[in-house]
């Protein structure tokens, strides 16, 4: 991977880190709203929260 596209892949998942963070402290870390605010579902933002780090 060259280094354009690892500083992409990085500020993307800040950007998704930032935009879950936001989305789980409007609904109290409630995943299921949080889930359906993003418009993902609660199996989506299970994956993503364990991906970035956010448990």
């Amino acid at each position: 991977m060259t280094s354009g596209a690892q500083d992409l892949n990085a500020a993307l998942e800040q950007q998704q880190r930032e935009i879950i963070t936001r989305a789980l402290e409007e609904t109290r870390w409630n995943r299921t709203a949080a889930a359906k605010k993003l418009g993902i579902t609660f199996r989506a933002l299970r994956y993503r929260i364990k991906k970035l780090g956010l448990e």
